[in-house]
């Protein structure tokens, strides 16, 4: 890692000139995609919460959602006039989030749903324009300034990234939230204070409130101020102090100052110790995910290998390989990070690694300060990082690079939020439009509502075996004519045993064409 000021010459107008432009064209870009991305499978519920965050109410299960994206986004979604019934009707005796979210998307209309969505979406594009600022400006501390800027861009122009950015979830604050605790624990490694330890207080108060697997910063908080404090024994009590103080007062804060009591002696804010419980439940439930065409009851530890290999832009990959020779210890926590990730059973989608972008990213930086003196090396970079993004505009959740084959060969490698979110229900009827097609089978899983789109009369509704009417036959088959199956189905991977192959029929055929590649359209012959 170079030395801290070698690379920090003052900023020149210049600079910022070319970073304001960059800042301005990725927000443009992120508003057109949050209007253009359909609803995602578990926004719904995540909104819901919000809303009722903002209005003291939030205490529906499972609870598992942190507060930093209620507090950003709650106040905007809880403005937009989503249709939640009254606590006197039936479905909220379920007392769950998903429940009376689906009951809130079936009251909604097209043009609601995308109005709403919209303006819930909006405040939260804030972390991910943090990110790439903070991402700039580390970098600009560690090496040159175009190194900076194209660190900055680089993660502007990551296609998952930057599909995940516009969506009303906490992929992107964990992700703003991790990389600022390492910035904020470097820069108090550098010059310890008691100010630099309330900064690192803050920065594990919001990576926590952002995503409870961040948990792990607290002990890495303490580690870092007491192996900096070692020479200096007596520094130790204050700066541990602030640190705690501040990351205590915020989580009680965010939490609504409601507290658990731990052995009857320790407060704990309620919120994060609910969550931390639901957390430990669904590690130990069965977390099937799908790799390579099997089945995974438990997760796999080459899940997220596979994943980052086959849906990173080849360009970073390969940067970051340049790069780690020359800064070895900015990939230790993002290592760490991926390391957990891929020892869970939580393992939905190369989204939740998220967090380990921005510090590969650094990686890469150190590759392009290397070779700063490069003319066509900044012009080649960004137009192999822009190609892809004008090749699959607008459909980045199911990004998978060229090597791989694209998305169109996804189901080859990977299901879940890596190509099916539910996002693209709204797709589906602008291909029936575009081909003419009055009617076809239909079976769509997502937080979105079909009938939003689509009248009874345009599809035939094939129920998925999650429930007795969709278990009434093991395997589906279908009659000759066209129908449109969300990815996630196809594998099978949610369904009972007995229920793995219902879908085993469209498998065993070859797509005639996607709807933004999260649905498949198949004609049965």
């Amino acid at each position: 890692m170079p030395p801290s000021g070698l690379h920090n010459p003052r900023i020149a107008r210049s600079e910022i000139a070319v970073l304001a432009v960059l800042l301005v064209l990725y927000l443009s870009f992120l508003i057109h995609l949050s209007r253009r991305t359909g609803v995602t499978l578990d926004e719904p519920s995540h909104i819901l919460s919000s809303i009722l965050y903002w209005e003291g109410k939030d205490r529906l299960l499972p609870r598992d959602l942190p507060p930093l994206i209620k507090i950003v986004g709650g106040w905007a979604a809880a403005t937009a006039h989503f249709p939640i019934v009254e606590e006197s009707h039936p479905v909220w005796n379920t007392r769950h989030e998903w429940m009376i979210s689906l009951d809130m998307m079936r009251r909604m209309k097209e043009d609601r749903i995308r109005d709403a969505f919209f303006q819930a979406r909006l405040p939260l594009l804030v972390f991910p324009v943090a990110t790439a600022l903070l991402l700039w400006w580390w970098a600009r501390q560690l090496y040159s300034p175009i190194a900076a800027l194209l660190a900055s861009a680089i993660f502007m122009l990551e296609p998952t990234a930057l599909g995940h950015a516009v969506l009303f979830k906490n992929d992107h604050a964990a992700a703003f939230g991790f990389l600022l605790f390492w910035f904020m624990a470097w820069r108090y490694w550098k010059s310890p204070s008691a100010t630099a330890a309330l900064t690192l207080g803050f920065a594990t108060a919001i990576g926590l409130l952002a995503k409870l697997s961040m948990l792990i910063l607290i002990p890495l908080a303490v580690l870092c101020i007491g192996a900096r404090c070692c020479r200096t024994p007596r520094t130790l009590p204050m700066h541990l102090g602030a640190a705690t103080a501040i990351c205590y007062t915020l989580a009680l804060a965010a939490c609504q100052f409601e507290v658990r009591w731990w052995m009857g002696v320790l407060p704990l804010p309620e919120q994060i110790a609910h969550g931390v419980g639901s957390l430990i439940g669904n590690v130990r439930s069965d977390n099937a995910v799908y790799l390579l065409g099997q089945r995974h009851g438990a997760g796999h530890p080459a899940y997220f290998l596979t994943a980052t290999l086959v849906k990173a832009p080849e360009a970073i990959l390969l940067l970051f390989l340049a790069g780690l020779p020359f800064a070895p210890l900015l990939a230790a926590p993002a290592a760490l990070y991926f390391t957990a990730a891929s020892l869970s059973s939580l393992q939905f989608g190369f989204r939740l690694i998220l967090p380990c972008l921005p510090l590969a990213i650094l990686v890469c930086a150190a590759a392009l300060h290397r070779w700063r003196s490069n003319q066509w090396l900044a012009p080649t970079l960004l137009a192999t990082l822009l190609a892809p993004l004008i090749l699959h505009h607008p459909f980045y959740i199911s990004y998978f690079n060229t090597v791989s084959g694209g998305p169109k060969n996804a189901l080859r490698y990977l299901s879940d939020s890596n190509v099916d979110w539910g996002q693209d229900i709204r797709q589906l009827r602008h291909w029936m439009h575009r081909h003419n097609v009055t009617r076809m089978g239909v079976s769509y899983l997502g937080g979105d509502n079909p009938l939003a789109y689509l009248r009874p009369d345009q599809m035939h509704w094939i129920e998925p075996p999650f429930n007795e009417k969709g278990r009434q036959t093991l395997h589906y088959q279908p009659a000759p004519g066209l129908y449109a199956i969300s990815a996630n189905l196809l594998t099978g991977q949610f369904f009972d045993a007995a229920h793995r192959d219902f879908y085993k029929a469209f498998r065993a055929l070859t797509p005639i064409d996607y709807a933004g590649y999260s649905i498949y359209i198949f004609r049965v012959p």
